[in-house]
């Protein structure tokens, strides 16, 4: 049997996920998809809104769009027009959401 380290979110019978590892959500739907720091990628059958009242339990994810809900560990840098990730991968943050996110950078004393 697989051994849970504890501080595991559960999202599911045999699904959870280590929220430090975890870079971002994207929403498709009912379905999220998780991706981590290694570059996997795993799909729940469960909405973005959940996954992200879980995991921020356990971490630092804000919401930046009705799409996307990013782990604030893994910022590199912001830009005016959406937020870098360590990965390199480049995120929009929509109008109504980038103010508190804005907040959450100035927070962790990230350059914008």
């Amino acid at each position: 049997m697989k051994e849970i380290p504890n501080e595991a979110v559960f999202l599911g019978a045999q699904t959870f996920l280590l929220p430090q590892n975890i870079t971002h959500l994207e929403a498709d739907v009912n379905y999220t998809t998780v991706y981590s720091g290694s570059g996997k990628q795993q799909t729940l059958s469960t909405t973005l809104h959940k996954v992200h009242k879980c995991s921020n339990e356990h971490g630092h994810f804000i919401r930046i769009s009705r799409k996307h809900v990013v782990n604030m560990d893994f910022v590199e840098n912001q830009k005016k027009d959406g937020r870098i990730l360590e990965n390199g991968l480049k995120l929009s943050f929509s109008r109504r959401m980038g103010k508190a996110f804005l907040e959450n950078l100035n927070l962790l004393n990230l350059t914008a």
